[in-house]
């Protein structure tokens, strides 16, 4: 069952209450999720965090690098991308967008619940990332639903919340 594009079983067990790792918002465009998850953080920044998205393109002259985006080149992320340190990934007018997990992994070593934003579908219709990653063109981005799935181990243990449009 773990070779389909969405989960069509899921074992469920009862566990004792556990500090959950991961917060991962899914929703379609416009409805909410970068804000749900920014007032989250502004209500508690010892308790919540987000990761900064990567790009290949060069920063802006008012951008710094760790403020918005982190700016690598675009071979060291194509590496990365194959070397599979990418949570998600896509490109947007040529270059390279994603969340990385070792990203992640900061989030949740500096004690802070990481709150992911996904779009299942970008507003072209094709699968794309969360927060930072434009709809992605021309490359295989990774859909949300192998996101989640790389998510779910016990290093992260998410928790998937799905916003429905109004």
């Amino acid at each position: 069952f773990d070779r389909h594009e969405l989960l069509i079983y899921e074992e469920v067990a009862r566990m004792p209450p556990f500090r959950r790792k991961t917060l991962v918002l899914i929703g379609a465009q416009g409805v909410g999720r970068r804000s749900l998850k920014n007032k989250l953080i502004m209500s508690d920044q010892t308790r919540y965090g987000t990761t900064i998205p990567y790009t290949s393109r060069k920063p802006k002259e008012s951008e710094k690098d760790g403020h918005g985006y982190r700016f690598v080149s675009r071979g060291e992320m194509e590496a990365d991308i194959k070397a599979g340190r990418y949570l998600e990934h896509g490109e947007y007018e040529g270059n390279l967008y994603g969340t990385k997990i070792d990203s992640i992994r900061a989030v949740v070593e500096a004690g802070k619940m990481c709150i992911l934003d996904v779009n299942p579908m970008g507003t072209d219709g094709t699968p794309r990332g969360g927060r930072g990653c434009p709809p992605p063109r021309g490359s295989a981005p990774s859909p949300p639903a192998q996101a989640v799935k790389v998510l779910r181990t016990a290093e992260f243990v998410p928790y998937v919340v799905f916003i429905e449009a109004p």
